[in-house]
């Protein structure tokens, strides 16, 4: 036989039905916000209610049983690992998006079959004009110079061409670059939100009651964070948005505020270094890019876009020691982000592929095949400067490579210069590639011959044939082509870097740029996919264990109800029991 305590049964009761309705607002909660984005399913902590000492009457015949369940707070549900997977495959999501993007607007300029005649692209189809033109002028107008105005004419269309596409170019960088800025702008403005929702939370949990270290190994939470769970779904929709721009690590841990007594602190770092420190609690740090145009002690232009997190501060500004992690200015470094939108614009700015300087190779092993924005800038302006070189040299040299004059063959000189007011031919790219002053006022043509002792001799047209072959042989590009700011060729550093990457007529140039155009956005249209697919699964996978689900919250609210109910009953019994026991026991005696 057990004793039950006259007012124990009664505290028991009340317990229930406080759990019980707590419980059910809990799930009505959850049910008002099944459709709000972000928001991670709520549940209430109970633990059975022990009450220490023994009764003053002990019978060795007592069973003594629980005093009643209390809530000690509410948690969400979430897996901490899905999180981390997610974000992780988020960020290459981020990355191949932003790459693929830029490619996709690449595309668009280099659609030389989409644009062109049948299977000729737009600017190999003015080469093969021109190219008709000159065979032309070789077997019917060789020697008249009014004809020179029609090979004049599609030589003009081909300067035009590299001028549209140079421009294009330049707008598509300019264009990222100014996204690569708003982009770094999103970052640190989810940075500072970040910063902020932490102090909210801190604020939160000291003001419900902090918790001590025995509590927490013993699994207690009290009270605390209960007001900050709507503060965490915020925060882990920022998180969410900036594992995107950025690969992160998210770590929690147990902050001292004194007596005992710790509260939740987040640290969010740069993925696999915990050095770079982006935010720690109460402080975050700020994203800047440091562009240094030139090299150091070169005439050599550097488009290395160097980024750095600054010194940690608080809302007040002040800063982090500098003895704590993220107290100093942290530079990023070329291999630190490996995913992000951050990291596809940055590569899309800088990396120059085949033309890549050491420099760059020695920071990144792979930079020889990324190829962005510069890499297309620099294929077209050394298409530009061949062709421009080829028909000079045809039209100053005789046939054994020795300067000529117009006095030694009539019409002999440049034909093509960095600008159309003049005959300079140094530092030809796309974007300045002009018909020279003397082509276009006919000062200059296409000379006939290349010896002077056959100049005037209708039948020696052995100048036309040379440009016709070269129109046709296969010509040398390497990263050697690319000029620095003084015109002059860009000196390499190895033998690997000098190297011929590719050997083949102009259109063949033209063909394989848009053969590696399209097999980069081949390639990364494929990963985008299977990152993005993985992604997609991930995030279900989260949404199966954080998400509210209708039928779920309706069997809970059945089940809370159910004992609700029944908490009642036990008071309403007890209440009889009582009443049996205070006003019936011993009527029938007196």
């Amino acid at each position: 036989m057990s004793t039950v305590s006259t007012f124990s049964g009664f505290t028991m009761a009340r317990l229930g039905i406080m759990a019980s309705s707590k419980a059910m607002e809990v799930t009505g909660n959850n049910i008002s916000n099944i459709n709000t984005v972000g928001y991670t399913r709520q549940s209430l902590d109970q633990r059975a209610l022990y009450i220490g000492g023994a009764d003053v009457y002990a019978s060795q015949f007592d069973v003594r049983v629980g005093a009643g369940a209390l809530t000690t707070g509410v948690s969400q549900l979430r897996d901490p690992y899905l999180d981390i997977r997610f974000r992780n495959e988020n960020a290459q999501v981020g990355f191949y998006e932003g790459k693929y993007s830029i490619l996709e607007s690449l595309s668009l300029i280099f659609d030389e079959v989409g644009k062109g005649e049948e299977d000729s692209g737009v600017l190999e189809q003015q080469f093969n004009r021109l190219l008709e033109e000159l065979q032309v002028m070789n077997t019917e107008h060789a020697g008249d110079k009014a004809y020179d105005g029609s090979v004049r004419g599609a030589a003009l269309d081909i300067v035009q061409k590299f001028h549209t596409y140079a421009t294009a170019l330049d707008e598509v960088l300019k264009n990222t670059t100014n996204e690569f800025k708003e982009k770094l702008g999103e970052v640190n403005s989810i940075l500072k939100s970040i910063r902020e929702l932490n102090e909210s939370i801190k604020k939160a949990e000291i003001s419900t009651g902090a918790i001590s270290e025995a509590e927490r190994k013993e699994g207690m939470i009290g009270e605390r964070g209960q007001q900050a769970l709507e503060l965490r779904d915020q925060r882990n929709l920022l998180i969410d948005e900036l594992s995107k721009l950025i690969p992160i690590d998210v770590k929690y841990s147990d902050e001292s505020i004194g007596a005992g007594m710790t509260v939740e602190k987040l640290t969010i770092t740069l993925k696999g270094n915990s050095d770079a420190v982006l935010v720690d609690g109460v402080y975050f740090g700020q994203l800047s890019v440091q562009e240094d145009p030139m090299k150091p002690g070169t005439g050599e232009e550097d488009p290395y876009l160097r980024l750095q997190i600054s010194v940690l501060e608080n809302n007040l500004g002040q800063k982090m020691a500098r003895n704590k992690p993220g107290g100093e200015i942290y530079n990023i470094k070329d291999q630190d982000l490996k995913g992000g939108v951050i990291q596809a614009q940055r590569e899309m700015l800088t990396k120059t592929g085949e033309y890549s300087p050491q420099g760059d190779i020695d920071q990144d092993p792979g930079a020889s095949t990324k190829r962005g924005i510069r890499y297309y800038q620099n294929t077209l302006d050394a298409l530009a400067r061949k062709f421009a070189e080829v028909f000079n040299e045809a039209n100053t040299t005789d046939k054994d490579g020795k300067p000529i004059t117009n006095a030694d063959i009539n019409g002999a000189g440049v034909l093509f210069s960095n600008n159309g007011n003049g005959d300079d031919p140094s530092g030809i790219t796309a974007s300045n590639i002009s018909i020279s002053f003397g082509w276009s006022h006919e000062q200059t043509h296409i000379m006939q011959t290349r010896d002077p002792e056959k100049n005037g001799l209708s039948t020696a047209n052995d100048n036309i044939v040379h440009l016709i072959a070269q129109m046709q042989a296969n010509q040398d590009f390497s990263p050697k082509d690319i000029l620095d700011v003084n015109h002059n060729p860009r000196p390499g550093s190895t033998a690997a870097n000098n190297g011929i990457f590719f050997s083949g007529s102009f259109q063949g140039m033209l063909t394989y740029i848009n053969n590696n155009l399209g097999g980069d956005k081949k390639t990364t249209m494929s990963i985008l996919d299977n990152y993005y697919s993985s992604s997609q699964e991930l995030d279900l996978g989260r949404e199966s264990v954080s998400g509210v689900d209708l039928n779920d919250e309706a069997i809970s609210m059945m089940q809370f109800q159910k004992s609700y109910s029944a908490s009642c009953r036990l008071l309403t019994t007890l209440d009889e029991i009582l009443d049996k026991l205070i006003n019936g026991t011993g009527i029938a005696g007196r």
